[in-house]
C-alpha cells in the first residue's frame, strides 16, 4: 500500500504518495483502481516499473510546493482535464505526489469543487478530512482560486 492512501470519494477518487514498490501497485489494484495520475516531476523520484503496465496511467507534473515551486493555472487545467476524461470512462482513479500532502491534495481539491459542487475552502476541508497529511500551500491555493476564476469566465 502506499505510505499514505486515503479515498476521497470511495470507488472513484483516491490521493496519497508515490507507490514505492511493487506491494503498492497490488495494493491499488486490489482496492480497485484503474488509473493512475503522477504529479511528480520525471527527475523527481523513480516510479515502480509495473505502474505504467498495469494502469492507465498518466504524468502531470505540477512543481513541489514543498521545494518552492509554484504551479501555474494550465497545470491544474490539464489535470482537471485528465480526470475528466477518466471519470467519464468509469475509472477509479488514484492522483499521487511524492508525499501526498500538496500537490495531489489540491488536484484532488478541485475535481471537488466541479464534481460535487463545493467551493474551493470546502473542498480543500473535505479533502483534509479524508487525508490527514493534506497541506496545499498558500501557491497552491492561490493558482486553484485562479483556475476556478478562469472556469467562471470562460462558462
Amino acid at each position: 500500500m502506499p505510505e499514505r492512501f486515503s479515498w476521497i470519494l470511495p470507488d472513484q477518487l483516491a490521493v496519497g504518495s508515490v507507490p514505492n514498490a511493487s506491494a503498492s501497485t497490488f495494493y491499488l489494484r486490489r482496492v480497485g483502481i484503474t488509473a493512475v495520475l503522477t504529479l511528480t516531476e520525471a527527475t523527481e523520484i523513480e516510479l515502480p516499473k509495473d505502474l505504467s503496465s498495469n494502469f492507465l496511467w498518466q504524468r502531470m507534473p505540477i512543481p513541489d510546493g514543498f521545494k518552492g515551486g509554484v504551479p501555474d493555472v494550465e497545470q491544474f487545467a490539464q489535470a482537471m482535464a485528465i480526470l475528466q476524461q477518466w471519470f467519464k470512462k468509469r475509472h477509479t482513479v488514484y492522483v499521487h505526489c511524492l508525499a501526498g500532502v500538496g500537490r495531489s491534495a489540491s488536484v484532488c481539491a478541485l475535481y471537488l469543487t466541479q464534481s460535487q459542487n463545493l467551493p474551493l475552502e470546502a473542498a480543500i476541508a473535505e479533502v483534509k478530512r479524508c487525508h490527514s497529511y493534506a497541506h496545499p500551500d498558500h501557491h497552491q491555493v492561490r493558482v486553484m482560486q485562479a483556475y476556478l476564476q478562469a472556469q467562471q469566465v470562460n462558462s
